[in-house]
């Protein structure tokens, strides 16, 4: 199977990141709220999030078969809402509206989102900057549904906006769909990473439509699954990590891995990945970006394997095991994954990486396929600083999704923008983790909202926590 995802976002307001698991077809989904004593605890149920299956569903089996998750706080409330896809053909997205009580609705229907087959992993942002969140949508087919792309009304509901703004045709075989600003203009454009060497690249044109940009002799990733978008080296632009199947010959054609997309600040993306080190991730699926030994440059975790259910010959993946390339501030990354504990062998799929347990280094939580997730603490290097960044957002784009942080410390800045984007079926929360090194404080700390307002603090003293208001 290719599902297990989870979103992460704090959906009851009590300052603690939560989780919401999917299962695919092996069981109900889990909502475990943080208890903010390193536990956490299964409501789904009296949460009434447990089971997926839309209302009208015909199908007998009453585990629907869930796939991705995004919280995201759709309506402007100040509280997250969550979407979940699924792949089989009795589901459907449904998107449960938070009622601030601990409890979500389905308001599918009243969303006016429709039925759309195989859906994978979901995103939010303004990409049309009217002030509240659209969606992207990816499904793992060819089979010409092309709804993708959902624009939100002034009355909560959302419209296909797929063809009109430029994507209908241009798509297939997607698994994860970011919306991310690649050329640093203010606009939030789309990189899709896709399956049989279909990864896209589309551009903002700054009017709520898109140019798809892509370079097939660079975006030549051959079987994209799972991605991260990050500023690994620290230039001040967003770059592209794809997930892949390494030294193997599928259907006659040699596959050679992962795929690193440096950027060159305008869009334009250069191969980078035989100088990172980084082809080698067996068969890739979720990863993430983040600053794991707060060193002030972004790693990279990958999860992997497959069970060859379908093929014999990928039995080699089977115990295939994740991967965790730590940055060399070099461009080039070095595997320390086993030497750190976190190469499990479960059969990941989706990940996220966060502070669970807010004491200012980054953990991560790998669902597994058919078996159970794995919450790694983070246990080192507490000698090395950090910050961690949350933001008001304006009007209906509550968490300010789009924005920007800039963290100056001794001439070197680091840039992180705030997604509710996918890693493949999950989401990291839409928090800004800065590692600072030796140094004790932020010379300059910038933040720049989706409407172009920036704030700017000085002297911000490492290892807090900080909510910035516009």
């Amino acid at each position: 199977m290719l599902v297990s995802g989870v979103a992460a976002g704090d959906y009851d307001r009590d300052g603690w990141v939560d989780l919401y698991i999917t299962q695919g077809d092996i069981g109900k989904n889990f909502l475990y709220r943080n208890m903010g004593n390193g536990t956490f605890m299964d409501v789904a149920r009296e949460a009434g999030v447990a089971d997926t299956l839309p209302a009208n569903s015909l199908a007998e089996d009453t585990a629907a078969q869930s796939s991705g998750a995004t919280f995201a706080d759709y309506d402007g409330d100040g509280w997250l809402d969550l979407l979940v896809s699924g792949i089989s053909n009795a589901d459907t997205p449904i998107l449960f509206r938070n009622n601030q009580d601990g409890t979500f609705s389905d308001v599918t229907a009243q969303a006016k989102i429709p039925t759309i087959f195989q859906t994978m992993s979901s995103s939010f942002a303004d990409y049309d900057k009217d002030g509240d969140l659209d969606f992207l949508i990816t499904h793992w087919t060819n089979n010409n549904q092309e709804k993708r792309l959902f624009r939100q009304n002034p009355d909560n509901t959302f419209s296909d906006v797929s063809e009109v703004a430029g994507l209908e045709t241009s798509i297939m075989n997607d698994f994860t769909g970011n919306f991310v600003d690649i050329n640093n203009d203010g606009w939030l454009d789309i990189l899709m990473a896709a399956d049989f060497n279909t990864s896209q690249v589309f551009l903002s044109d700054a009017d709520g439509t898109f140019t798809n940009i892509t370079n097939k002799d660079i975006i030549n990733d051959d079987f994209g699954m799972g991605a991260a978008v990050g500023d690994y080296d620290n230039d001040g632009d967003l770059d592209w990590f794809v997930t892949s199947i390494f030294d193997h010959t599928f259907e006659n054609q040699e596959v050679d891995g992962n795929r690193l997309y440096n950027n060159d600040g305008t869009g334009t993306f250069s191969d980078v990945t035989g100088f990172s080190r980084t082809r080698d991730g067996g068969w890739g699926w979720g990863a993430c970006f983040a600053d794991f030994n707060n060193d002030g440059f972004l790693d990279i975790f990958q999860t992997n394997g497959y069970t060859g259910d379908h093929n014999p010959d990928f039995g080699v993946y089977i115990n295939d095991r994740s991967r965790l390339f730590v940055n060399l501030q070099d461009g080039s990354f070095i595997n320390q994954a086993e030497i750190r504990g976190v190469d499990g062998d479960h059969q990941g799929r989706g990940v996220v990486c966060f502070d669970y347990d807010r004491d200012g280094d980054i953990d991560i939580l790998v669902a597994n396929n058919r078996s159970r997730i794995r919450l790694y603490e983070n246990r080192g290097l507490n000698s090395q600083h950090w910050l961690h960044v949350s933001l008001e957002g304006e009007g209906a784009n509550t968490e300010a999704i789009g924005a920007r942080i800039y963290a100056t410390i001794n001439g070197q800045t680091q840039m992180r923008e705030l997604r509710a984007g996918s890693n493949y079926l999950s989401q990291n929360p839409v928090i800004a983790y800065f590692g600072l090194g030796q140094a004790a404080e932020v010379d300059e700390l910038r933040v720049v909202w989706p409407s172009g307002t920036e704030r700017i603090l000085h002297d911000v003293t490492a290892d807090q926590t900080l909510l910035i208001e516009p």
